[in-house]
């Protein structure tokens, strides 16, 4: 029986999924189908980067001083297990669901002048929150209630766009933040009457309660997440966080915040070794790294992947990349150069923004006082500030959930942090960490529990990571930090998004009627599906492996 052969380019979790849920597909089915999947660097994930740290020397009670070795994920760092049901469905299927340790889920907002100093410590276990910075007890707890009517409001704002095919991308966060302010009874009663809040219309402190909410929250909050503009977040759609919001936060119940034990890159490791497994005679699993593919569509029909000399024949392609990375690897010949045009300025009409993630030990990233310390630190503007570039920093104590693990909560050890800057001299050089480049000294049971990529990290091996491809001075070549690169999701990502999944639909019912589309060639990734999430991710590589399934039946 002919065998099927797809080719998938990306090792992160959209092209990983793909070809975990095609494996699905074969064992319900049985028809054969070969998968070559190809990753451009040594090591697997897109912003995944996992580095080991040395923070000093550990006095033991038997007075000896060894080095104290702490792990940190660079970039992707945890999930919200309550709402990324397919994430944990594959985690369970794969035994990998245990490696998810929970973390405290408390965020802190500030303005270095603590003008403004909140902590959201409503989730907050194993630790203690000071009453003068609690989010809930603020403006005597009305400034709380308030934002869950806000919050109920814009998603069932989204809701209601949803239910009437509206295209509302020219609803921005700004604007309906002023509705809010113009008219506060008329947009926000339906949602106070839901939740049972009832607010003062009357009372002449609300709009300032409003643009509190606004500046010192939400600007805050949506301007710390990866996929903002870097203009800040008035001109984005409301689409774009509260979407976002809605699955990121999202299920009945509370948020089940984890991070992966030892870095996010040991679950991509895990997923891959898991289909490298289900090799047999229906199904075949090539994981081919350190391979810079690209793809030509010479004639209608015939996809070739180029990796160096080699061209190799594929049935399909599946493009599990960044936009920016699959406008450069894809390229047609003169007979589908309308259908490439096309595909291009989809392409090539997402924009990016990088930053850098960096561990430190740089404590003025974070509040003068430590009482407004958290999981994570969002920044709030000072009064006077000009626009910039907002970011976020990780307490990495607490997000590798140090107050539950009794080897690390220890007296006198040293806070270190993980921070989202947009220019590295934000970090003072001598308050950077190094990567950890000798595995000699790092205890056995620690090595044996690390990603593939930091184990050879720690042999000497420094490759590129997550998307850092050249340092930009040389002395910070071993320094702790990696480029973080994401998708601006604004208006006219989101418009890509839907001609691209058009496309993907297009293709696929050409399949499903048995015709062979001239481009054989679907396209994934996170830029694919809303924010990019882990769980939209596998919900593209879901649809991917149903596009796919009329070659399998």
């Amino acid at each position: 029986m002919h065998s099927t052969s797809v080719a998938i380019i990306g090792g992160g979790v959209s092209g990983l999924g793909a070809a975990y849920y095609l494996c699905q597909t074969v064992q319900r089915n049985g028809r054969p189908l070969h998968i070559r999947l190809f990753e451009q660097k040594n090591q697997l994930g897109g912003n995944a980067d996992t580095v080991v740290v040395q923070l000093g020397a550990l006095q033991t009670g038997a007075g000896q001083a060894v080095p104290y070795f702490r792990w940190a994920d660079l970039g992707v760092n945890d999930v919200n297990l309550t709402a990324y049901q397919r994430l944990k469905a594959v985690m369970e299927q794969i035994g990998f669901l245990d490696n998810m340790k929970p973390l405290q889920d408390t965020e802190s907002y500030a303005s270095s002048d603590l003008r403004v100093a909140l902590t959201d410590d409503k989730y907050l276990c194993d630790g203690v929150s000071d009453p003068a910075f609690n989010l809930a007890a603020a403006d005597q707890g009305r400034l709380a209630l308030l934002i869950q009517v806000v919050h109920r409001t814009a998603l069932n704002t989204l809701s209601e766009f949803e239910q009437q095919a509206q295209d509302r991308l020219d609803y921005t966060v700004g604007r309906f933040f002023q509705d809010c302010l113009d008219d506060p009874q008329a947009l926000l009663s339906k949602a106070a009457q839901e939740l049972k809040i009832k607010l003062d219309w009357a009372d002449p402190t609300l709009p300032a309660r409003l643009q509190r909410v606004r500046d010192e929250i939400y600007y805050p909050r949506i301007s710390a997440m990866y996929f903002t503009d870097d203009q800040g977040p008035a001109g984005m759609p409301l689409q774009a966080p509260f979407e976002y919001y809605r699955v990121q936060e999202g299920g009945n119940e509370a948020p089940d915040r984890r991070y992966f034990d030892h870095g996010s890159q040991t679950w991509l490791e895990a997923l891959a070794a898991f289909l490298l497994a289900q090799n047999g005679p229906h199904f075949r699993f090539e994981l081919v790294t350190g391979a810079a593919a690209t793809v030509r569509v010479a004639q209608p029909g015939q996809a070739m992947v180029h990796v160096g000399e080699k061209a190799i024949p594929a049935d399909w392609v599946v493009m599990a990349t960044h936009a920016d990375d699959a406008l450069k690897g894809l390229s047609f010949g003169d007979t589908l150069h309308q259908y490439g045009r096309q595909i291009k300025l989809i392409l090539g009409s997402v924009r990016y923004t990088r930053s850098y993630a960096v561990a430190h030990t740089h404590a003025a990233r974070l509040p003068a006082n430590r009482a407004l310390w958290r999981t994570y630190n969002i920044h709030v503007r000072d009064a006077g500030d000009s626009l910039f570039p907002y970011r976020i920093d990780y307490v990495a104590n607490l997000h590798q959930n140090d107050p539950l693990n009794p080897r690390y909560d220890r007296a006198g050890l040293p806070q270190f942090f993980v921070s989202l800057v947009d220019d590295l001299n934000l970090i003072p050089r001598q308050h950077m960490l190094d990567r950890v480049l000798d595995s000699a000294s790092i205890p056995a049971e620690m090595l044996a529990a690390l990603p593939q990529a930091t184990r050879r990290q720690l042999e000497g091996i420094l490759e590129p990571s997550a998307y850092r491809v050249s340092d930009p001075a040389n002395d910070l070549q071993q320094k702790a930090w990696t480029t973080f690169k994401h998708n601006v999701l604004d208006a006219q990502c989101i418009r890509a998004q839907r001609a691209m999944l058009a496309h993907n639909q297009r293709v696929a019912a050409q399949l499903e009627h048995g015709q062979r589309p001239a481009v054989p060639v679907l396209f994934s990734g996170g830029w694919t599906h809303g924010a990019g999430l882990q769980e939209q991710c596998l919900a593209q590589a879901e649809l991917i492996a149903q596009w796919l399934s009329p070659l399998l039946r």
